[in-house]
């Protein structure tokens, strides 16, 4: 049984939803004298597998990344549909979504999370199906959620 829910003492990401993620990766860039960095997006559906509230769902946004020594701060603007990123801008607006852990077992952690009470809302593959991502509900005691990443090049057996 799983008694934490980290894998390395360490925050792997922060991200903030936002309408329009150019404009707003464009002022963090100005702000800080990073380069702008690239647009990224979700997988396409087929790739990402997404479950949204328990159900397979098409989710689709646009990404900017700005990697830093220690951490990643991402900009993510959701597309139209239902999905974490959209219910939370569309709840609270503009600002931080959710800050992120890797972890080598998903499935350990995803247990431990929901044995706390916290529900996952979204998860989904990424990286060309090298890892995957999942949200879970800790809006009401953080005021954002929390991802967990998992990478197939460093994950644990899943028991």
């Amino acid at each position: 049984m799983v008694s934490r829910l980290l894998d390395e003492d360490a925050v792997m990401q922060i991200c903030f939803v936002t309408h329009d993620a150019l404009a707003s990766a464009q002022w963090f860039a100005d702000l800080t004298g990073k380069p702008l960095p690239s647009e990224g997006g979700a997988a396409e559906a087929e790739e990402a597998q997404a479950i949204y509230n328990g159900k397979p769902a098409e989710v689709g946004c646009k990404i900017r990344m700005f990697a830093f020594g220690n951490i990643d701060v991402e900009f993510l603007e959701p597309g139209p549909e239902k999905s974490a990123w959209r219910d939370l801008l569309e709840e609270k607006g503009p600002g931080c979504h959710h800050i992120a852990f890797r972890t080598r077992n998903l499935t350990k952690r995803h247990d431990y999370l929901e044995g706390k009470g916290h529900a996952m809302l979204q998860r989904g593959e990424f990286d060309g199906g090298h890892g995957r991502y999942a949200y879970y509900d800790t809006v009401k005691e953080l005021g954002v959620m929390i991802e967990l990443l998992e990478f197939n090049k460093d994950m644990e057996p899943q028991l």
